[in-house]
């Protein structure tokens, strides 16, 4: 099986509802485990080699796990909030929906300020993710206006 550059199993594709075939059921559940320290966890690796990679579906997927196993509410939850909700602006964007990434992308900067406290996640700082995030409603913002 293909990895990613950090090691982590390479899907055979990137989902985008309504434009690609959903994994096998059960597929990423042995990349879901969680470590008494979440942030350096096989999990949040996974779910960061996922982002970088462009399987945004799939980071989400992953990370999912790591922020329910954060306490709630905590400054640590919120950043990994933001990055599962970067993942989902750049899916959104890929499916075509703009007006949902600029909703999205505005969620990653509310998480960011509100996670603020928290300890950075390795691969994933602040300043990287509101960059993204930046990109991305740009992006949206274009493909908004070109839908008028």
């Amino acid at each position: 099986m293909p990895e990613l550059p950090g090691g982590t199993p390479a899907p055979a594709h990137a989902y985008v509802p309504g434009q690609t075939a959903r994994h096998p059921e059960g597929w990423f559940d042995p990349l879901k485990t969680v470590n008494a320290d979440p942030f350096d966890s096989p999990a949040m690796r996974a779910g960061l080699d996922y982002l970088h990679a462009g399987y945004f579906w799939e980071c989400h997927e992953v990370l999912e796990a790591v922020w329910l196993a954060l306490p709630d509410p905590s400054a640590e939850r919120h950043m990994v909030q933001a990055v599962i909700q970067l993942a989902n602006a750049r899916l959104k964007l890929a499916m075509g929906r703009p007006k949902a990434t600029l909703r999205l992308c505005a969620m990653v900067q509310e998480h960011l300020v509100a996670g603020r406290a928290s300890r950075p996640i390795p691969g994933a700082t602040p300043t990287d993710l509101l960059e993204w995030a930046a990109n991305a409603a740009e992006l949206a913002a274009q493909a908004a206006d070109s839908e008028l």
